[in-house]
């Protein structure tokens, strides 16, 4: 006999909310970090000017990456709690086709 496994729709509610609190967070810490690194770099002159416009273009870069990865975790989070819906909606409909 196996298990059963299920999901509520609150609780993948909650899961969906989560992760966007996550990711909010996560998008200003990220954003913090750069501001704070623009200011500093304004004052920097020569060789320490030109090193700190290639951190500055590596962080944007991994920046990017990593909103880019959340992006695609935020949609596929998004699609699965769409299907969850749907298969319920399905269910109901077959189930009360039977009766």
């Amino acid at each position: 006999m196996s298990d059963r496994v299920s999901l509520e729709e609150g609780a993948a509610a909650d899961v969906v909310n989560r992760l966007v609190d996550a990711v909010d967070g996560i998008s200003t810490v990220v954003g913090q970090v750069q501001s704070s690194f623009d200011a500093a770099r304004s004052g920097w002159k020569g060789a320490a000017a030109a090193a700190g416009q290639r951190a500055s273009d590596e962080w944007t870069g991994e920046a990017q990456d990593l909103n880019n990865k959340i992006v695609a975790l935020k949609d596929t989070v998004f699609e699965g709690n769409k299907t969850l819906a749907n298969v319920d909606e399905e269910n109901v409909a077959a189930l009360t086709n039977l009766l």
